[in-house]
């Protein structure tokens, strides 16, 4: 089973934001080395966290049980483990989730894990921060924020399974330093394996320089090095001796998250053919027709290639549901835009958006009716920032982000009152025969100098969740404490 474990850098290695903002509560909960409190780390950070996190207590006979499941994992897991034993689990995420655990309490320290599940539902891949509690009366209580970190969506199982070309994604493997030293295959299609001249083996989870012989090559593996470092494609073509014939391939290889995506083109005819045409001067018209038609196939697949390339990019950056930029991606862009307007000395805020009462449409008209709403609210979004470059996102379930470039405070709250008052206006269709009125409440909050993006984001969160509990359907002010009230 795929796995990563570390205690170093865990902000920098983690992927959801939520992730560095939980472990600075919880750094400021401990006090010179003691244990931190279950009860006050709870009451904080539950109303915030709590649809992200699990709650793991030791039982008697030395096993654990989970006392809350937070309702993101359960819509990610496809169902809750609420009440049951870690020991009911698959064998080896138990037997992980349990070393892990055991680490956290004798260490007292955060520890971030990486790992790959038994498949349920879409996720593939977790990443967990393992938070070690002690309750009042001296119970160790484990308090962990769990998320998907890897999705494998029907068609884009499809699209790798039917690819004429071999297609491989690799994530890289870092030391407490940073630095890379090692990758591990997350994902690969049967022709890559073909390429790779091992059709019957199993590539998942293994060490990609070993299970790939044309990775072997230092030259070649310090050119996939340089993609990953500069966040630049690359393409080249290679050779490699398998079952004692010489095989040529074409690799493009482009940065994917911390890791790459290696598409894999079988040119040896090609190569052959053109080695043939120095040696065969009396057929070289011949040889020149076959050469025209072979780079022709070649050109046209090349092209498919491409096309299939910007699928899974778009894919990969958007979220599923509303077609709006997904966390991930919503994270790196907003990276890019802080540091032009810090450069430019431009103003920036951050306007995060939570669906008043989803839970009730839920409960009321089921699933199906939510994701329309949802749906429907991310077209209005949309359709508000049309031709500006803002960045709109779904970074939750019913939660959706803003980042407005160039914008203070007063644009931000106006643009705010905008979408409040767009929202009033009209019903969300649900169906051909339902239409729902809703509200939604809002957390506004403008960069700071030098202030990072998490930080930004948390502000934003925070004013939200005053928003949400001095009575909904308002909007939060970060920069002034100040809530206004609902048109």
């Amino acid at each position: 089973m795929y796995h990563e474990v570390h205690t170093e850098n865990i902000a920098v290695r983690a992927h959801a934001p939520k992730i560095a903002e939980l472990l600075n509560r919880f750094v400021v909960h401990s006090r010179e080395g003691q244990p931190v409190n279950y009860e006050t780390f709870a009451a904080e950070v539950m109303p915030a966290f709590g649809e992200d996190l699990i709650i793991l207590e030791p039982t008697a006979d030395g096993d654990y049980r989970w006392a809350h499941y937070g309702r993101e994992i359960v819509r990610y897991a496809g169902g809750t483990r609420l009440g049951e034993r870690l020991s009911a689990m698959q064998p080896q995420v138990a037997a992980f989730t349990r070393t892990c655990a055991e680490r956290a309490f004798a260490e007292n320290r955060p520890i971030y894990t990486v790992h790959r599940a038994k498949p349920a539902m879409r996720v593939a891949i977790w990443e967990r921060l393992l938070l070690p509690t002690v309750t009042r009366e001296g119970r160790n209580v484990l308090v962990a924020f769990s998320r998907p970190l890897q999705f494998r969506e029907d068609l884009l199982n499809a699209v790798l399974e039917n690819a004429p070309g071999g297609i491989v994604a690799l994530r890289a493997l870092r030391d407490d330093d940073g630095r890379i030293d090692g990758t591990v295959i997350i994902a690969a299609n049967r022709r890559a394996a073909e390429l790779a001249g091992q059709p019957d083996a199993r590539l998942l989870d293994c060490d990609a320089r070993e299970a790939l012989p044309f990775l072997a090559d230092a030259t070649l593996w310090k050119r996939c090095l340089a993609v990953m470092q500069q966040q630049l494609a690359d393409s080249f073509e290679t050779s490699f001796v398998r079952e004692g014939h010489r095989s040529w391939l074409r690799l493009v290889v482009a940065p994917l998250g911390d890791g790459l995506l290696l598409t894999l083109t079988d040119i040896t005819d090609l190569t052959v053919a053109n080695q043939t045409l120095q040696l065969r001067a009396a057929t070289l018209a011949l040889e020149i027709g076959r050469e025209r038609a072979t780079r022709r196939a070649l050109s046209e697949e090349i092209g498919h290639r491409e096309e299939r390339e910007k699928e899974l990019r778009r894919l990969a950056e958007t979220d599923p549901l509303t077609a709006l930029l997904n966390r991930r991606s919503f994270t790196e862009r907003a990276h890019a835009a802080i540091a032009a307007s810090a450069r430019d000395d431009t103003d920036i805020s951050m306007i995060i958006v939570d669906l008043d009462h989803f839970k009730q449409i839920n409960d009321t008209y089921g699933h199906p009716a939510g994701d329309a709403v949802i749906r429907a609210f991310a077209d209005l979004l949309l359709g508000l920032s049309h031709g500006e470059p803002h960045l709109v996102a779904r970074v939750g379930g019913e939660e959706f982000a803003i980042l407005l470039r160039g914008a203070d405070t007063a644009a931000a709250v106006a643009r705010t009152a905008g979408i409040q008052e767009a929202l009033a206006s009209r019903a969300l269709p649900v169906s051909e025969t339902l239409e729902l009125k809703i509200t939604a409440s809002y957390g506004i909050a403008t960069r700071q100098p030098a202030e990072p993006l998490a930080d930004l984001f948390a502000r934003a969160d925070q004013a939200l969740y005053r928003a949400k509990t001095e009575g909904r359907n308002r909007i939060g002010i970060a920069a002034t404490d100040a809530v206004a009230d609902a048109a």
